[in-house]
């Protein structure tokens, strides 16, 4: 379920693994279209329907919810909605497998948000959970959704929390997913927008690495709980400012914004469990940015590849960014 950007990227590295996929998704996009040129099967829908979902399950042994609901800025203005876009899926598909015990669920989850502000320099799976945004706490609802469903329909599950996904194929429209906008304003001469004082601290990892990770946990059939998948360090705002700068050979123009009350001052992910699971050497970030930086379409107007222009001028949101479409 979700066939966006992370999505895509962790069925398109199962398709490489050798195992069969099939793909729900609300919309056609430019990642269906190359999930179709690899004869990928994708099925337009939304999860939110029965009869969609149930389509959708026909054969399936394991189900990856990369599906979300509204981007953070949004969420934290129309929490209500953000609640039942991102509810309504999850609840259809449980219900749907309560009558296939068969089947696993992996729950692809934000662990930028739902901890809040963690105690320690690292946030633990064992760690509270206490969300400070509309954002995280309907990704904390679904969780307590897939749990109560894993208890009471004993139903194998496991959930996945994710730090900031970055890499190529991020759209830099969206006011989500720092790295790709930072990449395509400070390319295009154009101002970032930093909320607070830059100082904030995330977890930034890259698809690739979270791809391969959700793979190996659904190949190798894990009984993982919950686990978080991120880079296991951390940066601050005026940190990924440096970096962008560096590999884009551009100096970026600084916009700074008021802070927030529902942005976490710092979080970075301990993935010690994970690496207990499978082997795991996530990238770190200036190698993960040369990687998600793409030549420039032209002289006049550089712009990572596949992305067109007109990101809005508003702040940039630091949040989780894992949502798939």
């Amino acid at each position: 379920m979700g066939w966006g950007f992370l999505g895509a990227a962790v069925g398109g590295r199962l398709v490489d693994d050798g195992v069969a996929v099939v793909g729900l998704t609300r919309s056609e996009n430019a990642e269906t279209a190359r999930a179709r040129a690899r004869g990928i099967p994708i099925l337009i829908g939304d999860a939110a329907d029965p009869a969609h979902v149930a389509e959708a399950l026909a054969g399936v042994d394991h189900v990856i919810c990369a599906a979300g609901g509204l981007l953070p800025p949004e969420a934290q203005q129309h929490p209500q909605a953000d609640a039942i876009a991102t509810l309504s899926p999850i609840i259809v598909l449980l219900e749907a497998l309560r009558g296939r015990p068969s089947v696993a669920l992996t729950y692809i989850s934000s662990g930028g948000t739902v901890y809040g502000n963690p105690r320690g320099a690292k946030a633990f799976e064992s760690d509270p959970v206490a969300p400070i945004s509309a954002y995280g706490v309907s990704r904390l609802a679904a969780e307590l959704y897939v749990q109560m469903y894993a208890r009471t329909q004993r139903l194998r599950v496991q959930i996945v929390r994710c730090a900031n996904v970055y890499g190529p194929g991020q759209p830099a429209e969206r006011s989500q997913g720092a790295v790709a906008v930072f990449l395509h304003r400070v390319a295009a001469g154009l101002p970032l927008s930093i909320v607070g004082d830059g100082s904030a601290i995330r977890d930034y990892v890259y698809v690739g690495d979270v791809a391969y990770a959700v793979a190996r946990l659904v190949r190798e059939q894990h009984d993982a709980g919950i686990v978080n998948v991120g880079s296991g360090r951390g940066y601050s705002v005026l940190d990924l400012v440096e970096h962008v700068s560096q590999v884009v050979g551009r100096p970026a123009m600084l916009d700074f914004r008021p802070a927030r009350r529902h942005d976490v001052k710092a979080i970075v992910l301990d993935i010690t469990k994970l690496s207990t699971l499978i082997e795991y050497a996530p990238l770190g970030l200036p190698d993960g940015l040369q990687l998600s930086w793409a030549p420039p379409v032209s002289d006049c107007a550089p712009l990572p590849a596949e992305h067109p222009p007109g990101l809005p001028a508003g702040a940039v949101s630091l949040e989780h960014g894992s949502a798939a479409s």
